[in-house]
């Protein structure tokens, strides 16, 4: 009991003596200060409360805090050495206030008097994103922290789909531009991220909190400090690296969608930690299993028993079973804070994320070649989605010029799904059900250790430097593959397992992807004005490493036996026909069917290095131009299906100029012209020969060892209008001339499913133009004072020209561009009520059709027809420190349809069923 008295005492101590520290704090003042022409940081700029000694300088990123402000009336003057001061009045402090003054100065040649303002006049934030905006380098698209706040937007994906240009895709991936996950990029915190999808190029953007991540700059155009792998646009995350003040937000929801919650779920047996997305060992491989592959001739004595020892070594779990699945689940909890001391200022922020979801979804499977169709399919698709995980950043600003950060980020994503079709098959005229069991485990690591200093001697150059780290591992254990069938002509004839090691197999792969990297960059001026001249230069190293393995296990009939007892046999379930009983010599042997395609080994290492200037040619006219030098060397070693050895080891040396210009036509109008010249390579799956069946979309998946980098030519110009500080009317007209571009093609196979696999073009062309339009809607009426309207449109003709032409196909010598859309429309409308913590949205988005898969060989091309989705969503503050919002995405629930071209007329490749979701969602602010 002592011991208890004493740490109440203790407690209550520390508590009394928070509350009095926080008694004597006063208000703060906070912010940035940035230059109005080109957007850079200010760093050393004054901030003085008047007729005070109170004040403060910006640091090297220009962010400024002046601490412990007694309450009271006062002027703040900003002030900097070849800029405007500016003087702002009437600033009422009370105590514990926070306020917040992201200023930008205008470059002045001659004296000019202060420009003065009010407090009340600042407090626009999304005045100040476009502020930005109007005066950036490039074609740009920003979303700040207070933006994001006031959308009431949840996560990363939530936060694009309000940006120009940009659609989401199953609600984490994102299109820009009309083009998909080959042609973007992601920075996170200025690195380059991994894929959190290792068997294709994308990132997840809703495993990011909203409430993590202090803005997002999409870019549309090339400057030759960013990577050059993108054409469609460059997302730059940046995330909050010191908060204002400690914070805990948690927040809890649930969704429901009436096909796929508290209704009939296929489930099967899985592991105690599936609940996690994580695998506790109960698909692993058996330990009896080595390294040695499992085939009779590996096995000179005793082969037969042998065989059954291993055959009766995997677990007997073949059979769906049916549940109801419970509501979807979504845990969100984020915290943060930060120190003085000596000085220095340390912050650190945190996240960890948990959703389980259920989908279920009946879907429709079809091929057609020239003659008619091959294969008609329908089941469904049952998919529990189990995501998680964590970011932790701590920053340390040691002083005014120098500042460290340490960033790590953590997630897992597990798909556990049950997929059950049933068709014909039209080439062997047989009925056929299977059934694919799949848990398929991703994760990634992200970590990196960060620098930015700034060294006033050197006038004022400015050094930035990362180092970064990641792993992003993929792991599917025991897949399991199995089908019945029946003659299509008998129909009272039973279903019998077929016992081919084709059709009826477990599989296991493994890929571990490991990627680090440096990059250093240098920022300064020959003169104290860096609007006037300044340079950039730098360099980059990147290196990616992958391991491939899997290993195929299939099961045959091995004749001998009792035919009309083993006839019988195959008309039970799975569980039955795999008793240990039935694997033995006589009638069911495993067989490893392991190719040695299976297996890869591939590495890319990237060195970059650029320069590039930023200069006022005349008093409107803005100037940025550079180029970046690129070399790039992927190296793929592995095999045909028959053992020939297959290497890649392309290498290419890249010179990518890049000149952008901006005509300040009037205070309110810009008018940009831009160039370069960007790139996109192959994926190490891509490039790789191995062949495995995509039951989901009933093909084979196969690389192509000899695809070529693709380069692009970007032409861009841009009018901008900005009417008043929250509005934007933009017109842009955009060019983009593709060589060798890679796409996605449908290959006839002599087996009965097609191929799915890439290939070169030998050119393409994009011709684009968008619209944007962010307009506060309170000129029709004062009703309408607090809704606006945010819209765009993208008008998009692409043409690719074939360098092989099937001449026994339908096929013409050119068609659209694989994977890019002819349109995008964006449509929201918002209301917002600050007063009544009140606001809601409805958003409509619609993608035009395009090509997902170029036919080739005798197939026609897939097409993704457009659907219409509306999202509403309603927020409120229910008291000051809780918030209910409620969604309903996919209002319309139009099913997601493919088509296929044939001669007999359009076809319907396949068909996902979709429904409305609604979700509820309950945030806390401690």
């Amino acid at each position: 009991m002592n011991v208890i008295k004493k740490l109440k005492m203790i407690t209550l101590y520390f508590l009394i003596n928070t509350l009095a520290i926080y008694a004597q704090q006063g208000g703060t003042v906070k912010g940035k200060i940035t230059d109005a022409a080109t957007g850079e940081e200010l760093p050393g700029a004054n901030i003085i409360l008047l007729n005070t000694t109170i004040g403060a300088s910006t640091d090297l990123e220009g962010t400024f805090v002046v601490k412990n402000i007694p309450p009271g009336l006062y002027s703040m003057r900003i002030s900097y050495i070849s800029y405007q001061t500016i003087l702002i009045n009437n600033l009422q402090i009370d105590e514990g206030d926070m306020k917040t003054f992201n200023l930008t100065l205008e470059p002045v040649t001659t004296e000019l008097s202060e420009v003065i303002v009010t407090a009340d006049a600042l407090k626009n934030t999304e005045a100040n994103m476009l502020k930005v905006m109007k005066n950036s380098n490039g074609i740009v698209d920003i979303v700040s922290a207070e933006l994001i706040k006031k959308n009431n937007s949840s996560d990363g994906s939530d936060i694009l789909k309000r940006m120009s240009g940009i659609t989401i895709s199953e609600g984490k991936f994102a299109y820009i531009r009309g083009v998909g996950d080959r042609y973007n990029n992601t920075l996170l915190n200025g690195a380059t991220v991994s894929s959190t999808e290792p068997e294709k190029k994308s990132f997840s953007y809703d495993i990011l909190s909203a409430s993590l991540i202090e803005n997002i700059v999409t870019a549309k155009t090339f400057t030759p400090d960013q990577p050059a792998e993108f054409t469609g646009g460059l997302v730059q995350i940046k995330t909050v690296e010191f908060p204002e003040r400690f914070f805990v937000d948690a927040s809890t929801s649930t969704s429901f969608s009436p096909n796929s919650n508290l209704v009939s779920f296929n489930s099967y047996q899985g592991g105690s930690l599936d609940w996690l997305g994580l695998e506790d060992g109960s698909r692993s491989l058996p330990s009896i299993i080595g390294t040695v592959p499992v085939v009779a001739g590996n096995y000179p004595t005793d082969t037969d028993k042998k065989l059954q020892e291993i055959g009766r070594s995997f677990s007997n779990n073949w059979v769906a079973n049916s549940v109801k699945a419970p509501l979807n689940t979504n845990i969100k909890l984020s915290f943060g804070d930060r120190y003085y001391f000596n000085g220095s200022t340390l912050g650190y922020i945190g996240s960890l994320t948990y959703s389980n979801n259920y989908d279920n979804k009946e879907i429709e499977r079809n091929l057609y070649d020239f003659e008619g169709p091959r294969i008609l399919k329908s089941g469904i698709n049952s998919t529990n989605n189990v995501t998680w995980g964590g970011l932790f950043n701590i920053s340390l600003k040691l002083d005014d010029l120098n500042k460290l950060s340490f960033k790590n980020m953590y997630n897992q994503n597990t798909d556990n799904e049950i997929t059950i079709l049933e068709g014909e098959d039209f080439y062997s005229t047989q009925m056929r059900k299977t059934t694919s069991m799949r848990f398929i485990s991703r994760s990634l690591f992200s970590t990196q250790l960060s620098g930015m200093h700034l060294i006033p001697i050197l006038r004022g150059t400015k050094i930035n430097w990362i180092a970064d780290y990641s792993q992003a591992l993929r792991d599917e254990p025991d897949a399991r593959i199995s089908a019945y069938q029946r003659d299509a002509l008998e129909p009272d004839e039973p279903y019998r397992f077929l016992l081919d090691q084709s059709v009826t197999y477990r599989f296991f792969s493994e890929l571990k992807d490991n990627s680090s990297g440096f990059k250093v960059d240098f920022h300064n001026s020959p003169f104290a004005s860096p609007q006037f001249l300044s340079f950039k230069y730098g360099l980059a190293i990147e290196n990616k490493f992958r391991v491939f393995a899997a290993r195929f296990f299939g099961f045959k009939n091995k004749p001998g036996g009792n035919f009309m007892l083993e006839d019988s046999i195959l008309q039970q379930t799975p569980d039955k026909i795999f008793s240990p009983e039935n694997i033995n010599p006589t009638f069911i042997e495993l067989i490893e069917i392991t190719k040695p395609s299976d297996n890869y080994d591939s590495k890319q290492k990237i060195f970059g290095s650029f320069l590039m200037t930023e200069a006022s040619l005349l008093k409107n006219i803005k100037l940025i131009a550079g180029v970046r030098y690129e070399f790039s060397n992927q190296i793929l070693s592995s095999s045909t299906s028959t053992g020939t050895p297959v290497d890649v080891n392309s290498e290419y040396r890249d010179i990518l100029p890049s000149v952008g210009i901006t005509w300040l036509y009037n205070p309110d109008i810009n008018i940009r012209f831009s160039y370069s010249k960007t790139l996109a390579r192959p994926e190490f799956r891509e490039l790789a020969p191995f062949t495995y069946y995509d039951f989901v979309a009933s093909e084979s998946v196969m690389g192509n060892p000899g695809l070529k980098r693709t380069m692009i030519n970007n032409f861009d110009i841009r009018f901008e209008y900005f009417p008043s500080g929250n509005e934007l009317i933009a017109l842009s007209l955009y060019s983009k001339r593709f060589e060798n571009p890679i796409e996605q093609v449908l290959i006839a196979a002599s087996q009965f499913n097609p191929i799915r696999s890439y290939a070169n073009a030998k050119s393409a062309e994009n011709y684009g133009i968008e619209f944007e339009l962010r307009k506060n809607l309170s000129f029709v009426s004062d009703i309408f004072n607090h809704f606006s309207f945010v819209g765009n449109l993208s008008l998009i003709n692409s043409i690719v020209q074939l360098d092989i032409i099937d001449e026994n196909s339908f096929q013409e010598k050119s068609r659209k561009m694989q994977g890019q859309a002819d349109f995008v429309f964006n449509a929201g409308f918002y209301y917002d009520n600050s007063s009544l913590t009140f606001s809601a949205s409805l958003v409509y988005n619609k993608v035009g059709e395009k090509i997902a898969k170029a036919g080739f060989a005798g197939l026609g091309d897939v097409i993704e027809k457009p659907r219409d989705q509306i999202d509403f969503s309603v927020s409120k503050d229910i008291f000051e420190f809780l918030n209910l919002k409620f969604v309903i995405k996919d209002l319309l629930a139009q099913d997601h349809i493919f088509i296929q071209k044939s001669p007999l007329g359009d076809k319907t490749f396949s068909r996902d069923l979709r429904t409305y979701n609604y979700s509820l969602t309950f945030s806390y602010k401690f």
